[in-house]
């Protein structure tokens, strides 16, 4: 597990010091570049160094900007947090609640890396304490106590990233079944049909319609929301 970052660190100090030759890069750029590996490559190909190759800087450089490969990455998850449409709205708290884990999927899905981290390292920077201010003035209008809220729109988030965990690991990044995928559920089918797993055969035998990936997750949402008291209007 990557150790978080002190946030008063990372988002109260200054980037660079009033005096001195201006800066070369900026937090916004070498960012930018991370970003790009990271989507391209995977997080493991981030490093200072490998940044600093991309935007054709010497890695010491960029220890000017960045104490460590971890602040980079909360930077870089905090970036990816603006990509939210955040729109004051008249919709109820279900809606609006729905419309950002819809939005987050499709963030974790542009972003292949990001859906384990929000689990063990969310971020604390502007764009994510925008998007949990968005999500509890979403909530405010129900009668539950602020622990209650703050937990809701947790476990959105811990939901929609193991969904997207679940889905990209059988998925190649344009979408197809990995074969492993395919394998395994042939393996599921047949030891179902085994006599030794009699329960796991009648749900086989009744799935019903196959959802699409996004209709399942539309619908494991709307469940959890029902379930935490957020209810769709009549």
């Amino acid at each position: 597990m990557m150790n978080s970052p002190d946030p008063r660190d990372t988002w109260k100090t200054s980037t660079r010091s009033s005096v001195g030759p201006k800066p070369e890069y900026s937090r916004e750029s070498i960012v930018a570049a991370a970003l790009h590996i990271a989507d391209t490559e995977g997080l493991n190909a981030v490093s200072i160094r490998r940044v600093a190759t991309e935007i054709g800087s010497g890695a010491a450089s960029l220890y000017r900007y960045l104490k460590s490969r971890e602040e980079l990455v909360e930077l870089m998850i905090d970036s990816v947090s603006g990509e939210y449409v955040l729109e004051t709205s008249q919709a109820s708290a279900h809606e609006q609640l729905l419309d950002l884990a819809l939005q987050a999927r499709r963030i974790m899905h542009r972003h292949r890396w990001l859906a384990p981290l929000l689990l063990t390292n969310p971020s604390m920077g502007p764009n994510a304490l925008a998007y949990l201010n968005f999500a509890l003035g979403a909530l405010k209008p129900l009668k539950s106590s602020g622990s209650s809220k703050l937990q809701t729109v947790a476990m959105l988030t811990a939901i929609t990233s193991a969904f997207v965990q679940n889905e990209l690991a059988t998925q190649t990044p344009s979408g197809q079944p990995l074969p492993h995928a395919e394998e395994r559920l042939r393996y599921l089918v047949d030891e179902a049909h085994s006599g030794k797993y009699p329960e796991m055969l009648a749900v086989l035998k009744n799935l019903g319609p196959e959802e699409s990936n996004a209709e399942s997750f539309r619908r494991v949402i709307i469940t959890y929301l029902n379930g935490a008291g957020v209810h769709a209007q009549p």
